[in-house]
């Protein structure tokens, strides 16, 4: 009696054994399961999180950006404004024109058309109506270049605004050399008076002459 429980009690320590090692083995697979959903579903939507809060940073930056230059446009000066960590800010002196590149995995935008994000219905209008449209125009364009790579371009430039009743038009113009800059470079922009002119309607153009320099 003595070996025959003997023998009971190791194998029933045997049998207590394996099934502990039976259950380790079932949790690794779980965990190892469950780290790999988080991995696989969790990554993806930090990138999309990412992608989306800068998107939006850099849509509120050129918003900005726009605001401070029409308050030195209209009284006077010389301001600034820092990039923060966006994309690549130019300036083309040729089309008077502020734009910032930005690439990301993912777009919060419709792709392949320039969109409008102010009053100005139409991205490529160079002249609006005084009282009705904004002088400025700010459109985004994102284009698709793979699968998973977008490049979303935001575009400021500024329209000339003609006073029907009065025969008057109301104009910014950016002046400046062709620079570009990144993050910690800095827009500086100047109010560098006004010149008139007239238009082929023989209106009298007022154009506000804005120096724009990235440093």
């Amino acid at each position: 009696m003595t070996i025959l429980y003997i023998q009971a009690v190791r194998i029933f320590v045997y049998m207590k054994g394996q099934q502990e090692v039976i259950s380790v083995v079932l949790i690794s697979g779980i965990l190892i399961g469950v780290v790999g959903s988080v991995y696989f579903w969790g990554v993806p939507l930090v990138q999309k999180n990412k992608d989306v809060a800068l998107l939006e940073n850099t849509e509120s930056f050129i918003k900005s950006l726009d605001n401070k230059i029409k308050f030195v446009a209209n009284n006077g000066g010389r301001d600034n404004i820092r990039i923060p960590a966006l994309g690549i800010v130019r300036f083309d002196s040729t089309s008077s024109t502020i734009e910032i590149t930005v690439n990301t995995e993912g777009t919060i935008y419709a792709t392949e058309a320039a969109i409008p994000l102010g009053r100005n219905t139409a991205c490529a209008a160079t002249e609006g109506t005084f009282g009705i449209n904004d002088q400025d125009t700010i459109c985004v364009r994102s284009n698709k270049i793979s699968d998973k790579n977008f490049r979303t371009i935001y575009t400021l430039s500024y329209v000339k605004l003609n006073d029907q009743e009065v025969l008057r038009s109301f104009n910014i113009k950016l002046t400046g050399p062709n620079r570009s800059g990144g993050q910690d470079n800095t827009i500086v922009f100047e109010n560098k008076g006004n010149s008139e002119s007239l238009d082929d309607q023989g209106r009298r153009v007022i154009t506000t002459l804005i120096d724009i320099n990235i440093a």
